[in-house]
Order: structure tokens, then sequence, then C-alpha cells
């Protein structure tokens, strides 16, 4: 008889992995996305905050980072960022199954498991969820590829600014709305065990 532990944990184990594979076992698993992250988090400072800030500076009209030679930069923290939320996501639920693991089964836990498997549902049905964010990140990548081919002959460059910081505006909207229902969940959860 499967107990409700047991479905929490079937419920983490559905997550689709974000990188690399998931037979390794979570202790190496949970090491190889805390580096992955770890970089991820620098990378998408880098990239996300040169960009933000050459946007900021070419509106101003300071041309310390040119606009006009940020397609590259644009389209690299692009897919940083796309996949970031998912890997802390994923890094979350992989500690608190660790936590659980060792667990007996307990009552109370039927309604947060419920609530974690929609959260989790969403994750996995990241086309279904997501298309406003497929359709900027294919929009940037375009005009990113665009620009960088045609230096001078991409017209529309311009105006990319404000769909990029868009862009970023929902990736960080969505992740703190996500990352805090997770959170609550999780929470819940362990003070019941």
């Amino acid at each position: 008889m499967k107990t409700k532990i047991d479905e929490r944990k079937n419920i983490i184990i559905s997550l689709k992995p974000t990188y690399g594979d998931r037979n390794k076992g979570i202790e190496k698993r949970i090491q190889y996305l805390k580096s992955f992250s770890f970089i991820n988090i620098i990378l998408c400072i880098l990239s996300g905050g040169i960009v933000t800030f050459s946007i900021m500076a070419d509106l101003i009209g300071n041309n310390l980072f040119k606009w006009e030679k940020m397609g590259l930069l644009a389209i690299m923290s692009l897919s940083v960022i796309l996949n970031l939320p998912n890997s802390l996501f994923e890094l979350k639920l992989l500690k608190h199954f660790k936590k659980i693991n060792d667990k007996i089964d307990v009552e109370g836990i039927v309604d947060l498991n419920n609530d974690l498997k929609c959260i989790i549902d969403k994750l996995n049905n990241r086309i279904k969820n997501n298309w406003i964010v497929i359709v900027f990140s294919l929009l940037i990548m375009i005009m990113g590829i665009w620009q960088m081919l045609y230096e001078n002959n991409n017209p529309y460059w311009e105006y990319m600014k404000f769909p990029i910081l868009l862009f970023y505006v929902i990736i960080l909207t969505k992740f703190m709305i996500t990352n805090k229902k997770l959170q609550y969940n999780i929470n819940e959860s362990e003070k019941i065990l």
C-alpha cells in the first residue's frame, strides 16, 4: 500500500530534469545542480546585467556598452535565464526529497501533495504554460541573430530594448510566484513531519 509520503516522493520524482541524467542518485544530482545553478546565476547576473545596463545607458545617451553590439549577449542571457528557474526548483525539491526520504507515513499532507502535484504539472508543461515567454524568446533570438549578422542593417534592433526588459520582468515574476508557492508547500509539509 502506498503511503502519503511515498505519494509525495513520486510527485517530486515526476519533475522533468532540467539538465543531465536523473539516474545518478539524489546526492550526486544535488551537488551537480548546486554547482550548475551557481554558474548559471553568475552568468545570468553578468549577461542580463550588461544587457540591462546597456539599455539604460543608451536611454540616457551614454555609450559605454553599445546597444548595437548586444545581440550575442542578449541571446546568451536568454539561454541562461530560461533554464535557471527550473534548475533552482529541481534543486529545492531534491533537497526536500532527501529530508522526507526516511520519514514514515503522516496524515494531513493530502492537500499539500495535491498542491505540489499542480505546481509540478505546471513546471513539466513548460510550452503550454509559458507561451508568452516562448514568443518573447523567439523574437529576441531572431532579432539578436539578425543584429549579429547584419550589425548596421537591422532597423528594428533599437526597438528591442523594451521587449527584452519585459522578458526579464516576466521571467523574474513567474519565478517569484512559483518559488513562493513551492517554498510554502515544502515548509508546511516539513512542519507536519
